[in-house]
């Protein structure tokens, strides 16, 4: 073999070993993939990732990609899934998909024909003034007082200021519950009963007090009309005319007319004055029709 020739082969070997085309031939892990094809050289169950997200195409492995199609991030639960808050949790699995603290279902709940909140933007989020979780359209103590916006509104107490309930409204603490087994306590107690000056106002106020207060105004008219129905009964038996009982039966007529004698007392008294005067007239006849007829 000529020089020349010599020379020439060893240029050859050189740019054989040295160009891309051998280094391209690389395979790390013997998985039959190229390095510079496979995703996961040195991992020779997985080598690629079509969505790019980290987690590999394979199944059956710790980095398999349970949305192989979609680009996610998700790891806690189904890998390489949309994962919108980042949290590690797939949106398919995450009760709160934009991580605003309220769950998608109070979200939801609290959206309105003319407003729906948006469970996939943490921007967009219904109020919450006491940072409980829970939408003030929802929670029955906006301020977190312990007292329900219910009682406060009905009480006039301030819903939104944790400092001011219907214990505190007037100055210092102008209530207690009592509870069994604990005593009197200032914390509102839903079984407890009630000693404030709120519930007294309260009630003095309310439409209650109104068919409160004519209890004794109807007793005292039901006395008077059990009264009037007495005395006019017994004075029926001692009439012995038809012109006393006249005078009866026009008294129940016009207390009847006022108010001032019960409706069943006035039946009760018309017909014991029907059967006087059945009385009266024969009695009449008894002691004076036949002395007519013989005359």
């Amino acid at each position: 073999m000529s020089r020349v020739a010599v020379w020439f082969c060893l240029l050859l070997a050189f740019i054989i070993i040295s160009s891309p085309i051998a280094e391209a031939q690389d395979d790390s892990d013997g998985d039959g993939y190229n390095d510079d094809d496979d995703a996961y050289p040195n991992n020779s169950e997985a080598w690629s990732d079509s969505d790019g997200d980290g987690f590999s195409d394979q199944p059956g492995l710790n980095i398999s990609d349970d949305c192989p199609n979609t680009h996610g991030m998700s790891y806690r639960y189904m890998n390489g899934c949309f994962d919108t808050d980042g949290d590690g949790i797939p949106d398919t699995l995450d009760d709160d998909i934009d991580g605003d603290g309220i769950t998608n279902d109070l979200e939801l709940a609290s959206s309105t024909a003319l407003k729906k909140y948006d469970i996939f933007n943490r921007e967009d989020v219904p109020p919450d003034y006491d940072w409980d979780t829970i939408p003030d359209v929802l929670d029955e103590d906006d301020d977190n007082d312990g007292w329900s916006d219910e009682i406060e509104l009905e009480r006039r107490s301030d819903t939104l200021d944790e400092d001011i309930t219907p214990f505190t409204m007037y100055g210092g603490n102008t209530g207690w519950f009592y509870v069994s087994g604990e005593g009197f306590v200032t914390e509102y107690h839903s079984h407890g009963t009630e000693i404030s000056l709120s519930w007294l106002l309260s009630a003095l106020t309310s439409e209650l007090i109104i068919p409160i207060a004519l209890v004794p105004i109807y007793g005292v008219i039901w006395v008077h009309r059990s009264r009037n129905f007495r005395r006019l009964d017994e004075g029926l038996e001692t009439m012995s005319t038809i012109e006393e009982l006249r005078v009866i039966e026009d008294e129940v007529e016009q207390l009847m007319r006022g108010r001032r004698l019960h409706t069943h007392h006035g039946v009760i008294l018309r017909n014991t004055i029907e059967r006087r005067e059945d009385e009266l007239d024969q009695g009449w006849f008894k002691n004076y029709g036949r002395g007519d007829s013989e005359e």
